[in-house]
């Protein structure tokens, strides 16, 4: 587990040597004007708008894949995405990978007993996140929502919007 800073804010980088089909998996999680940002399949970005909190927000990994999910007060589920920049693969996978959240979603429906809860600090080590999977908050293709759609969006996920008109 790595912690990085950038501007004003801190990712945490969660690492496995592998996945069910990949090597290096970086899984990033940060908070954005009191939102939970997430990364999905690399070009996804998921906001967390309602999490469950018990000091800090509540999470888990998707058994596999690690992909973080977030304990939710709300499971309402938001799909956005900027046609113009899916590639034409991701054009014909975007279905399934939001079929794949959702069922990964399913999961977590129900949160566990407390207890199950740690903290994850004492795993932290020292080294540097490389360039290619760091999270960049304004380069991604599809928005997943999950929670309440926000009246505002965090700054730079509006932003990276905007650019999709």
């Amino acid at each position: 587990m790595f912690i990085e800073k950038q501007d004003d804010r801190e990712v945490h980088y969660f690492y496995w040597k592998t996945d069910l089909y990949k090597p290096f998996d970086y899984e990033p999680v940060t908070e954005l004007e009191g939102v939970i940002c997430t990364r999905y399949h690399w070009r996804g970005l998921v906001l967390w708008t309602n999490p469950v909190v018990k000091g800090k927000p509540l999470m888990t990994f998707a058994l596999g894949v690690h992909t973080p999910l977030v304990y939710s007060k709300s499971w309402l589920v938001y799909l956005v995405y900027c046609l113009k920049d899916l590639t034409p693969e991701e054009k014909f996978w975007l279905g399934f990978y939001v079929n794949i959240f959702n069922s990964l979603l399913e999961g977590i429906l129900k949160l566990p007993e407390e207890e199950k809860f740690h903290g994850y600090l004492h795993k932290v080590a020292r080294g540097e996140v490389p360039q290619r999977y760091k999270l960049k908050l304004s380069d991604w293709a599809f928005l997943i929502v999950v929670g309440s759609y926000p009246e505002k969006l965090p700054r730079e996920t509006a932003e990276r919007l905007k650019k999709c008109a």
